[in-house]
């Protein structure tokens, strides 16, 4: 599975690495939570017998069920998607998934589903999109750019989740699933050569140890000898992985007929140049920084080499058992990892700032289940969620030098803030659903929580010159308390067997904090966005086309956005509110038995209803930007592009001795602002995959494939930050990239 927490540094694509699983599917299981039933979960590279597409089986509502009856906005990626469409990381998921954008800054994941998402970062600062894998959740945005080689599958619910995934999930959440271990004995090896001496292999292997108990062993790790980018100051590679490494391991116990252990390790290892930062081309730098320089977006110029580094890893233990009339699913796990970033925060060859983070992440999660058994006309689930977590800076330095030093006498050369920001939350929640008459269902569920955050060894030094040091911001803790009610009320009618029609009212929450990166800022107060949505799925002309939409509208209250203010103070603070709207569809058809094609598209609308705290940029005419204090009402939300569109067409030809598979995607994107103000855009573009695959043999595959092939320059994070001077800085995704792999099944 996931390269655990494996973030490859910030921009950039960590290598989600979705090719290589287990060559046969896992039995059958009374697991509550898993999406092994009824057979493949896949409807896009294959077809069921019948010629039409096959079933998705998701776990939305905590139970295995089929995509088509679910009154949920989702979208899904299998991993036969995710490797025939070139998606090898989590921020090139949006390929697969229209409306969903990750993108992020120094080495933080920052995912947006619909316009919901937020780029602040710091300890214990989580994001609106929740993440998860095999059921756990992972508070820290450090922890979600992974790496995989055995998923299942990959599902995206859109829209707040406050019943059954409470978790800060006011903009959705992302769920990935891995295999369960085989009783018979297989595997797959796979290796990879691209551009830019990229070297990638994966390992999967898995199998009996004894009657009723099993276990595989996922490896995958990449290493670049080029980097994408050159740093023209010292002639060094960026954009470069050192180093990627991650291994997981799980086991699984059954115990009689009617109850399953399993048990999950894992541990990754990450070092890259993925978080190189530049201003970007055409940007004019004032004085006495600088100075201006070319080369392509990927190069930079910076006196200070981009480094980061993440170590990580966990243990989960889940347990299954079916008691007949109650189904129980318990979730144990715990979670660490160290974060560490060293970047040039001036972004030119200029001895100025430096920026240099040491970040450590722990967390413990116990989720306990209890959900009713059968199909019957009335179905449920009840449950609690208790989640620790600390996050602390061990060190947050800014180090200032030449033009950089606060003039004081002797002038200020650093600045070192310590502070830690733990979390306690505890919550019930329920969830039930009735059919009142044939076709007709009501859905109804309360999710209560109450979150306690407390920062913590909260303090700042600063270091002169001469080697005094002062204490600018003395040692302190403070505390508060946040308590929410949430809520989904849904009513679905089943029209005819292959039409689903819904309607829902969903209240999700995001809890308030304390911002570690900047102390003298007040706690930021909690979010909270309702949404109404309405949607239909459809399965048509004999299963083979299924047309699913819906259109949403979000009220979206005291929205959590980070900003850096003209004194160069980093933190989270809340608009008054936005509203968002827009509709998304999808389509997937088996136009016939050897083309499969799947089509999606989202339109969003977003404005800030009122906003008058928000930042300001205006451009200087000596170079960089004036940052003030205004009103952005009326501006659009950012990240939250007006038109998504993607397209991914596979063609089989089968063979003698095996079959060819054919796969291009096409992702357009019409632009979006990056800040409130709506200064900064990243202008609209498209991108291609595409591949070629040939299994031959008993398992055996070769295949050649290229990736965002138009070359497109697309913006991981892009804005303006503060130097003394306001500073427009970019960092980008990856440019073309192609070669070849081989593999073999066993």
């Amino acid at each position: 599975m996931r390269k655990s927490l494996l973030l490859a540094g910030t921009a950039a694509c960590h290598l989600l690495s979705a090719g290589t699983a287990l060559a046969q599917a896992p039995a059958t299981s009374p697991q509550a939570d898993t999406a092994q039933a009824s057979g493949s979960a896949d409807d896009s590279a294959s077809n069921s017998g019948d010629g039409g597409l096959q079933d998705i089986v998701v776990t939305a509502q905590r139970r295995s069920e089929n995509l088509q009856r679910v009154p949920i906005s989702i979208a899904v990626a299998t991993e036969e998607q995710l490797q025939a469409s070139g998606v090898s990381g989590l921020q090139s998921l949006k390929v697969l998934t229209p409306g969903v954008e990750v993108q992020s800054n120094n080495g933080y994941a920052f995912p947006i589903i619909r316009g919901v998402g937020s780029k602040a970062t710091g300890p214990g600062i989580e994001t609106p999109v929740a993440f998860y894998v095999d059921g756990v959740y992972y508070a820290a945005p450090a922890a979600t750019l992974l790496s995989f080689n055995n998923i299942q599958q990959i599902e995206v619910l859109k829209g707040p989740q406050g019943t059954l995934f409470g978790r800060n999930a006011t903009g959705g959440l992302i769920q990935v699933k891995t295999r369960d271990p085989s009783s018979d004995f297989g595997g797959k090896m796979n290796l990879s050569y691209g551009n830019y001496q990229t070297l990638k292999g994966d390992f999967y292997i898995t199998g009996g140890l004894a009657d009723n108990l099993t276990t595989d062993l996922a490896f995958v790790g990449t290493t670049m000898g080029d980097g994408y980018g050159t740093n023209l100051t010292s002639g060094k590679d960026v954009y470069r992985i050192n180093h990627d490494i991650g291994i997981r391991s799980k086991t699984l116990l059954t115990i009689g007929s009617d109850t399953e252990v399993r048990l999950v390790l894992d541990y990754g290892d990450s070092r890259n140049s993925l978080l190189a930062t530049r201003v970007p081309l055409g940007e004019t730098i004032p004085a006495p920084y600088g100075p201006v320089y070319g080369g392509r977006p990927w190069d930079v110029s910076v006196n200070y080499e981009p480094v980061n580094v993440v170590k990580s890893g966990g243990a989960s233990l889940r347990i299954d058992h079916d008691a007949g009339a109650v189904k129980i699913a318990s979730i144990t796990a715990y979670r660490k990892s160290k974060f560490i970033i060293d970047v040039d925060l001036d972004y030119t060859p200029t001895n100025g700032r430096r920026l240099s983070v040491d970040q450590r992440d722990h967390q413990f999660s116990q989720e306990l289940q209890l959900l009713s058994a059968g199909n019957g006309p009335f179905s449920w689930v009840v449950g609690a969620f208790y989640f620790d977590a600390l996050a602390d800076y061990a060190q947050n330095r800014v180090l200032l030098n030449g033009p950089a030093a606060v003039p004081t006498v002797p002038p200020i050369v650093e600045s070192n803030q310590t502070a830690f920001q733990s979390t306690k939350s505890i919550s019930g929640f329920g969830q039930a659903t009735l059919e009142v008459a044939p076709g007709l269902k009501l859905t109804g569920g309360l999710r209560y929580t109450s979150e306690k955050r407390e920062l913590g060894n909260a303090q700042t030094i600063v270091t002169r010159s001469d080697g005094s040091t002062v204490v600018t911001f003395p040692l302190s803790s403070r505390s508060a308390t946040f308590n929410k009610l949430t809520w989904r009320a849904a009513v679905d009618y089943q029209a005819t067997p292959d039409v689903l029609t819904y309607l829902s009212y969903n209240r999700g929450f995001k809890s308030g904090g304390f911002n570690p990166s900047a102390l003298t800022v007040p706690p930021f107060e909690p979010e909270v966005l309702d949404a109404f949505e309405g949607g239909i799925k459809s399965t048509l002309f004999d299963r083979r086309i299924k047309l699913n939409g819906a259109i949403y509208y979000y009220d979206y209250a005291n929205t959590q956005l980070q900003r850096v203010a003209a004194n160069g103070t980093t933190g989270i603070y809340n608009s008054a509110g936005a509203e968002i709207y827009g509709f998304d569809g999808e389509l997937r058809a088996q136009v016939t038995p050897e083309l499969n094609l799947v089509v999606g598209y989202q339109y969003a609308h977003g404005k800030y209803r009122s906003f008058p705290g928000a930042i300001i940029a205006a451009p200087r005419a000596a170079g960089g930007y004036t940052l003030t204090t205004g009103d952005a009402a009326g501006n659009v939300t950012i990240l939250t592009p007006k038109h998504t569109v993607s397209i991914v067409a596979n063609y089989t030809i089968p063979t003698k001795t095996g079959e060819i598979s054919l796969n291009a995607s096409g992702y357009y994107n019409s632009g979006f602002f990056v800040e409130p103000d709506n200064v900064v855009t990243q202008p609209r573009y498209f991108m291609v995959n595409a591949s070629v695959r040939w299994e031959f043999g008993s398992g055996q595959s070769i295949s050649i494939w290229g990736n965002n092939l138009t070359n497109r320059v697309v913006s991981n994070i892009d804005g303006i930050n503060n130097v003394g001077f306001g500073v427009r800085r970019a960092n980008y995704a990856p440019p073309r990239t192609y070669g070849v792999s081989v593999g073999t099944t066993f």
